[in-house]
């Protein structure tokens, strides 16, 4: 009896290969195309206040564009799938003076036991990547108790719908940068996470800072 070929891999595979191979190419010219966001990405971290004793972990931390913002003295990893963006950012910390962990890895599944860190920053990942739910329950996985989640990205503002442009903008979105039209709270929720602080944060609200935490029961 012939061997049975494998399966072909699902459209959840060929998706995260796909978002590994933008952000590779993306990789040299990252920090001119992130810019807009960056005045909001300091927002959030500073919102976050961060303590210097604490264990954070960036979770697709991309060139490390958040480093400059985090408070010295921090036990800080980083992890991203993209090779190209691990160096980059084990360049920038080593211009910033800063001991930095850094590590290539699926933020789907994180290679990090639980209760291992007090601050996971989910910036500019949950719009990007294929799976936000099991996203966001990797984070709360590792996060330690009473440890905190910094969530900014863009979605859509609770009890609204995409507006035309968004719906026709979006397809291509997927694409080449993200997801212009997912909500956070199903997102949250999926993960036994809630929300204890919300803010606009910039480019005229487009983009929010979270602040999360494991559900007490």
């Amino acid at each position: 009896m012939a061997a049975e070929s494998p399966s072909p891999p699902g459209p959840d595979a060929w998706a995260r290969w796909w978002n590994r191979t933008r952000y590779r190419l993306y990789a040299p010219v990252y920090d001119a195309l992130a810019w807009p966001m960056e005045r909001g990405r300091r927002r959030a971290i500073e919102w976050l206040d961060p303590a210097p004793d604490e264990r954070i972990l960036l979770s697709g931390c991309g060139t490390g564009l958040d480093l400059k913002y985090l408070p010295a003295g921090a036990q800080i990893t980083a992890l991203d799938a993209v090779p190209a963006m691990g160096r980059r950012i084990r360049d920038r910390a080593r211009g910033l003076g800063l001991n930095v962990d850094v590590r290539i890895g699926d933020a789907h599944a994180l290679p990090f036991a639980d209760d291992t860190f007090d601050v996971v920053l989910l910036h500019l990942l949950l719009s990007v990547l294929p799976d936000p739910e099991a996203v966001a329950a990797e984070a709360a996985r590792v996060l330690a108790p009473d440890g905190r989640i910094s969530i900014y990205d863009k979605f859509l503002p609770e009890g609204t719908s995409p507006s035309p442009l968004r719906r026709l903008l979006n397809p291509v979105a997927r694409v080449l940068v993200s997801d212009f039209n997912r909500r956070l709270r199903p997102i949250l929720v999926g993960a036994d996470l809630q929300v204890v602080a919300h803010r606009k944060a910039g480019l005229w609200g487009l983009y929010t800072a979270t602040i999360a935490r494991e559900n007490t029961r």
